[in-house]
């Protein structure tokens, strides 16, 4: 039985074009338990697996029964591809497997499923209406200084032959500026970005951060939407591991139709 409490938040600027079907999921309507309570996805988490996978099969059920793509995320920069004619299909959609290694992934596939798992960091799904590509990235901060979603964008250019300007994208629930405290940010966020550092407060701004990373590949300002929701500040609602170190993961999911 699917649980009544799964809720999801869906994109505005993606709820106008019937082609993308696409979820926020928030923690409510699983079967976790304690500090994962309740709708965990995430495999590293700590959490028991046998309910992991029934939250995923939830997940599952909710979106309609199409195959979903777990990746198994490293906070690296490197995007899967899968294109229509891939030979190595088979394996990927079980809801237990994270077949690729990845932190982010395109296709041109209909009815599939690509899925972000996240507990601060953001899942930035990217739609192009017009060559019918969708995107899922995985960027925390190490994402971030990386210019993950300048490499998906590249990718997409390539790959699929996109142009930024048509691309729509969407920046999910994650740490924001009110929370993203980095107290030795001289160490870890290299000096070209403590611009986004707030003043007089060792505090980042990685929603600006990534919606200028993807105006700087061409996507224009108005197709970007932000949700502006900080876990941390609504960790009832949404994972958070600034909030609560041991906790779940929620999954953020995109697919065309």
């Amino acid at each position: 039985m699917e649980s009544t409490d799964i809720k999801v938040y869906e994109f505005e600027l993606f709820k106008k074009d019937k082609t993308v079907v696409h979820g926020i999921f928030t923690r409510a309507g699983g079967t976790s338990k304690g500090a994962f309570d309740s709708l965990n996805i995430g495999i590293n988490s700590g959490d028991e697996q046998s309910a992991i996978a029934n939250n995923r099969k939830l997940i599952i059920r909710k979106m309609g029964m199409k195959p979903l793509v777990f990746l198994n995320q490293v906070h690296g920069d490197d995007i899967k591809v899968l294109k229509k004619d891939d030979n190595d299909l088979s394996e990927m959609f079980e809801p237990g497997k994270e077949t690729y290694m990845a932190d982010g992934i395109i296709t041109d596939m209909k009815d599939v499923f690509l899925v972000i798992q996240v507990a601060d960091c953001q899942a930035v799904m990217l739609y192009d209406p017009q060559k019918k590509v969708i995107a899922n990235i995985h960027t925390g901060w190490q994402g971030s200084i990386k210019n993950i979603i300048g490499n998906c964008l590249d990718k997409m250019v390539l790959e699929f032959g996109c142009r930024p300007e048509n691309i729509m994208a969407g920046i999910s629930p994650s740490l924001g500026p009110c929370c993203s405290e980095f107290i030795n940010y001289k160490d870890e966020i290299p000096q070209n970005l403590w611009e986004y550092k707030l003043k007089d407060k060792d505090y980042f701004d990685f929603w600006k951060m990534s919606a200028d990373q993807l105006m700087e590949k061409g996507v224009k300002k108005d197709h970007i939407e932000n949700m502006e929701i900080c876990t941390k500040c609504t960790k009832e609602v949404f994972y958070s591991y600034r909030g609560e170190k041991t906790t779940g993961r929620f999954a953020c999911v995109i697919s065309m139709s």
